[in-house]
């Protein structure tokens, strides 16, 4: 098991319902399978992250399949990745663990799939639709796992240090980062604001070394009225961009859109500095 104690670092074991430390600290474990892991002083509201209204909108959208796409890229780019029989794989940022689920359905192990999140709405969505997977509460800031311990990693779209990311990368494991690219959704964009902006290319990521890039683009064809208010309701376009504009959105009972997202995938080098 990854998962560690916020509080002194050690790495923490289940006993019946509860995850411990040798220190004492103890978390229980949730109904729905989840942990809770992200301790008061790393929250800057009551309820960080995602709200629960914006987790069911994505999960209707997610499932309707719009970005069946981007998931079945993911799944071919981590096709190999992994050192070993049976990686461990972390998911930073997942949400309502869509991706993960796509991940299992291509023959990753649910045992060994594992997702983080500050918004605990999202974890335990994921924790319900997934419960052999393993899933906890906590800050892409101060990742609730321990050293080099998962041999893969997969950010789509969440914040975070690299040296988060290289502390819990096995030593020649593989992270896959997925940011929109230049031109996603930029007709809708183009309707919001008044000087819309092309995505800019993401910077490296300290620590790694790079191994392959790739974009996935796709007509985003969105039908029906809900399905448009679940999209905008999962974005920042839900309250982002000039008013007017965005309610007139709304009403809409389509958007013929563009998607557009680059994956890059990165090696984490081992200690000798050789690539394995």
């Amino acid at each position: 098991m990854i998962w560690q104690c916020p509080h002194c670092n050690h790495l923490l074991s289940l006993e019946k319902q509860s995850w411990r430390c040798s220190n004492g600290h103890s978390f229980d474990r949730a109904k729905e399978g989840y942990v809770n892991l992200l301790p008061v002083q790393q929250k800057r509201s009551r309820e960080p992250g995602d709200s629960a209204d914006m987790l069911a909108a994505r999960r209707r959208f997610l499932d309707a399949g719009y970005y069946r796409p981007l998931a079945e890229s993911i799944c071919a780019q981590l096709a190999t990745a992994g050192n070993g029989d049976r990686p461990l794989l972390l998911d930073i940022g997942c949400g309502e663990g869509y991706y993960v689920r796509t991940l299992a359905e291509s023959g990753w192990p649910s045992a060994n799939i594992f997702g983080v999140d500050i918004a605990k709405a999202g974890i335990r969505l994921a924790a319900k639709r997934q419960p052999q997977a393993n899933f906890a509460v906590g800050s892409s800031f101060h990742l609730p796992v321990a050293d080099n311990s998962v041999d893969a990693l997969l950010r789509v779209f969440a914040p975070g240090p690299a040296e988060e990311l290289v502390r819990v990368l096995k030593p020649g494991g593989i992270l896959l980062d997925v940011s929109p690219g230049p031109d996603h959704l930029w007709s809708l964009k183009s309707r919001l604001y008044e000087t819309p902006q092309r995505h800019t290319a993401p910077a490296a990521i300290s620590g790694f070394e790079s191994i392959g890039e790739s974009r996935c683009q796709f007509d985003l064809n969105i039908h029906g009225n809900e399905a448009v208010r679940d999209f905008l309701a999962m974005t920042p376009f839900a309250w982002k961009g000039r008013t007017e504009a965005r309610q007139s959105l709304e009403q809409q009972d389509g958007l013929q859109l563009e998607a557009d997202f680059l994956l890059r995938q990165f090696i984490k080098p081992a200690a000798d500095g050789i690539l394995e």
